[in-house]
């Protein structure tokens, strides 16, 4: 077990636990933290926090996986980062493995999140296992020529779009069984239409409508140590179309990290997330409650959990000094971005009448740099550019434009804004930067 600043509440603060150290469980730290008025213990079962929004380019970037992988030990000021593995929940304390001592708390916040393959995440404990788990990864798409990708959702296509712009040579396949990728049920045929027209453009196959039996395929999986298939594979759609790779990527389901968490299985709806009040509080637990991946509120980003976080946050302050408090206002519309490499991409914004952005917009908000620098700051650790960032041919008016151009987008980091702001976005745009017969809207 690892122990990461101050390990003794020498001045009695109220102790907040807090289980999960992604997205959400950082951010609720933090501004817990900045109070001064807690006594914060964040626990993880890694040592370093996972940027796993830019995870996928470290499969095919050399050296990235430096960049997703960030400590934790300068996070808190009052409190302290446990690395250990959680044994259970109750409603009173913790056990973590290793301990018998139950560890208590006033307020707890429960940010388990969820589980996915690797690469688009890691489970190592060690950064440096992680980091040389990427490094084989990258050696093993350069070495293959024709890669099959299963699954054509936010991650499967934006591996494509990763391996298909860096590694220009390959035969990249994604085939995904709906009529569009993403969801066309859930999101602007639009969008999902742009995304497949951008991978086109970098030559990867789309097969749309047919599915594999993946049976077969998924037993060698599970006896695989790796994340992946190596090897020559043949295999048929349900349509008979043959499709030959030796590198397959399941880019399929996701597993929601709940084990721990027996106590409230009660509260446990269809996916084995705990379903809160509007207060993100586990029904009948004033003290305790759950965000992100773990909780049955709103669509699963990175940003919706931020922004649960530091709504818990507030309230545990309110709470704390005897205040009122609002309830939490859940995003009304659906919002993504997609990156098709770091020069392109896709997105939705938030608004009513699901406004599309292309190319421009999400290179600048995620595609060129994965908000890679704005994490390490959160952490309070110094970033370091990587060598395509140093040798970017960036020229000052691109510098300029970009200061007073990011005032614009940073709503769109937390996806807070109105239709006319969203408006106003899109007539910002440098004419000079959008390409010919480029689609905003």
């Amino acid at each position: 077990m690892g122990v990461t600043g101050s390990q003794q509440n020498t001045d009695k603060k109220p102790v907040v636990i807090i289980i999960g150290g992604g997205y959400g469980g950082v951010e609720a730290a933090k501004k817990l933290d900045k109070s001064g008025h807690f006594f914060v213990i964040l626990i993880d079962r890694k040592s370093y926090f996972l940027h796993n929004i830019a995870a996928l380019r470290a499969s095919v970037e050399n050296e990235y996986a430096r960049q997703i992988m960030i400590p934790y030990d300068k996070l808190l000021n009052n409190g302290c980062v446990i690395q250990a593995e959680v044994a259970a929940v109750t409603t009173e304390h913790i056990l973590i493995h290793g301990s018998s001592t139950p560890m208590t708390f006033d307020y707890l916040i429960i940010a388990t999140g969820s589980s996915y393959a690797f690469p688009a995440k890691v489970s190592d404990h060690n950064s440096a296992e992680a980091y040389l788990r990427y490094k084989q990864l990258r050696e093993k798409i350069e070495k293959a020529q024709r890669i099959l990708i299963v699954g054509g959702g936010p991650v499967g296509c934006e591996l494509a779009g990763e391996i298909a712009e860096d590694f220009k040579n390959k035969q990249v396949t994604l085939i995904h069984s709906q009529t569009a990728l993403i969801n066309p049920n859930l999101f602007n045929p639009k969008f999902c239409q742009a995304i497949r027209e951008q991978l086109e453009s970098l030559d990867v196959k789309v097969l749309l409508n047919e599915r594999i039996d993946l049976k077969p395929m998924l037993e060698d999986y599970k006896q695989s140590d790796m994340n992946y298939l190596e090897g020559e594979y043949t295999v048929n759609t349900d349509k008979q179309t043959p499709i030959t790779s030796d590198l397959i990527f399941i880019c399929t389901g996701t597993k929601v990290n709940n084990r721990s968490l027996d106590a409230f299985r009660l509260h446990f709806n269809a996916e084995g997330r705990i379903n809160v009040n509007n207060h993100l509080q586990v029904p009948g637990y004033k003290n305790i409650f759950a965000i992100g991946d773990i909780s049955s509120k709103e669509t699963k980003m990175a940003f919706y959990a931020g922004a649960q976080a530091s709504y818990v946050a507030s309230v545990i302050k309110a709470m704390q000094q005897n205040k009122s408090f609002r309830e939490y206002t859940a995003a009304k519309n659906r919002a993504m971005l997609v990156t098709i490499g770091r020069n392109g991409g896709v997105g939705q914004l938030p608004t009513s009448s699901q406004t599309v952005v292309g190319k421009t917009v999400v290179k600048l908000i995620k595609s060129k740099g994965m908000i890679s620098r704005k994490y390490w700051s959160i952490m309070n650790q110094k970033y370091t550019p990587t060598a395509n960032e140093q040798q970017s041919k960036e020229t000052t008016i691109d510098r300029e434009f970009d200061k007073s151009y990011n005032r614009k987008i940073n709503a769109l980091l937390t996806m807070d804004f109105t239709e006319n702001e969203a408006n106003d976005l899109l007539k910002g745009l440098p004419n000079r930067t959008l390409e010919a017969g480029q689609d905003y809207i």
